[in-house]
């Protein structure tokens, strides 16, 4: 696997990227299964380690060898630069930037994008323009938490096939909100 892309703009945040590494990556993981490799039944991701899933990072990987054996602080930099940076998690208020994030990890940027641009009172398009940038530090995870919830409850609702995730789902997102960092 060659990270040097992601490594040269982790570089450029540096101070955002250590507070990334040392304090919310490690406290996601503990959501994600960490360097276990799994399988979940239901899953679209497929194979996850670390939180990558496989099946959308195959292009990151020479082969699947080659994920199995991503290690923690790799994956961290894929997860700082297709997550993190990419749901702008950096402009956040810094008490909302764990959980921003653990939603962007959870179920995909453009989908914590549109949350957070209805809790800043935005135009929910899922992209993050000069207008969506000057709202985003009065943001607060309360309201983050009570919109992801009530997806999660909404989706649970509509396919039968998210209903065994959503206790897993709403354990996390109370656990993240609850996290003191």
């Amino acid at each position: 696997m060659d990270l040097r892309f992601y490594k040269e703009i982790a570089g450029r945040y540096h101070r955002e990227f250590k507070l990334f590494r040392d304090s919310f990556f490690p406290i996601v993981m503990k959501w994600e299964g960490g360097g276990k490799l799994h399988n979940v039944k239901g899953d679209s991701g497929g194979w996850t380690v670390w939180g990558v899933a496989y099946n959308y990072n195959k292009r990151l990987f020479t082969d699947f060898n080659d994920f199995k054996d991503t290690t923690q602080e790799e994956a961290s930099y894929i997860a700082f630069v297709k997550y993190y940076l990419a749901a702008k998690a950096e402009l956040m208020p810094r008490e909302a930037k764990l959980y921003y994030f653990d939603m962007a990890y959870n179920m995909g940027t453009n989908r914590a994008i549109k949350i957070m641009q209805k809790c800043a009172g935005v135009k929910q398009d899922g992209i993050i323009g000069v207008i969506t940038e000057s709202k985003m530090q009065n943001v607060t995870e309360c309201c983050l938490m009570m919109e992801r919830n009530s997806f999660y409850n909404r989706l649970a609702e509509k396919a039968y096939r998210y209903k065994k995730f959503l206790k897993g789902w709403l354990n996390r997102s109370k656990s993240i909100y609850d996290f003191q960092y």
